[in-house]
């Protein structure tokens, strides 16, 4: 098991880091280098928005699992933290449950339209970026989010560690 949570570590802390690394700044160029064109030119990127709109979800896939292994979620502390420890893995429980049904739903449908997509080669209006791409990375998500959600669920139930390749560990790289 620690092989495999390795794995899916380096995979969520690369994908993340390529959000960080590529994807955040390319969206800060285009979006600069637009507006620049727009108010200076009146000459504006017709392609700008379709990439920008692209480039959103693909930080949306990519960094969600790297969140999820942190633990990093949105949620009310101040009710999670004040329920006795029972309620409290019962209440992780079963938002594991829910989100493992969530994300295979979603995987499943994200994995069918990766497929058609693929089959059909669509491709974006302006960008001519493959549309299939968006669909294997919310495909991928799903599954990196099954796993830690798998994880964190059996963590509950054996009342362990959720994670032993967290940052306040200090593991990791």
């Amino acid at each position: 098991m620690e092989t495999i949570e390795k794995v899916f570590y380096t995979l969520s802390k690369n994908l993340d880091r390529l959000v960080a690394l590529f994807v955040l700044p390319m969206i800060f160029l285009v979006v600069i280098v637009d507006v620049g064109l727009r108010y200076v030119f009146n000459a504006p990127l017709i392609w700008s928005l379709e990439f920008n709109e692209w480039m959103l979800l693909m930080i949306f896939a990519l960094a969600i699992p790297e969140c999820t292994r942190q633990n990093g979620h949105i949620r009310m502390e101040l009710v999670v933290m004040n329920m006795p420890p029972r309620v409290q893995a019962a209440f992780d429980a079963v938002y594991s449950v829910c989100a493992i049904w969530l994300f295979y739903l979603l995987g499943r449908h994200a994995w069918e339209e990766f497929l058609f997509d693929l089959e059909l080669g669509r491709i974006t209006e302006y960008v001519q970026l493959p549309i299939w791409g968006q669909q294997l990375a919310v495909f991928v998500m799903c599954v990196i989010l099954i796993f830690y959600f798998i994880m964190r669920l059996i963590a509950t139930v054996l009342n362990a560690k959720q994670f032993s390749r967290t940052e306040a560990t200090g593991l990791g790289d």
